[in-house]
């Protein structure tokens, strides 16, 4: 969980994230970011993520659970 929470803080451009932490409330949140989570799921997860599957997760937790992590 904690390489990727850093892969996600890295893409969101923080510090850190929590597994509660509701990602799209980062500052500068934009339609890149939730591509490039979209592609993280299935380049380092082997998760292919629809449009409908990404507006269903709120949480670092969530993404986490669709990537088989937790």
């Amino acid at each position: 969980m904690e390489e990727f929470t850093a892969k996600i803080a890295d893409i969101l451009e923080v510090d850190s994230v929590t597994p509660e932490f509701r990602f799209r409330t980062v500052d500068d949140w934009n339609s890149l970011k939730g591509f490039s989570l979209m592609v993280l799921m299935e380049q380092d997860y082997g998760k292919e993520m629809s449009v409908d599957d990404f507006l269903g997760c709120e949480t670092v937790n969530d993404l986490a659970k669709f990537a088989g992590v937790v």
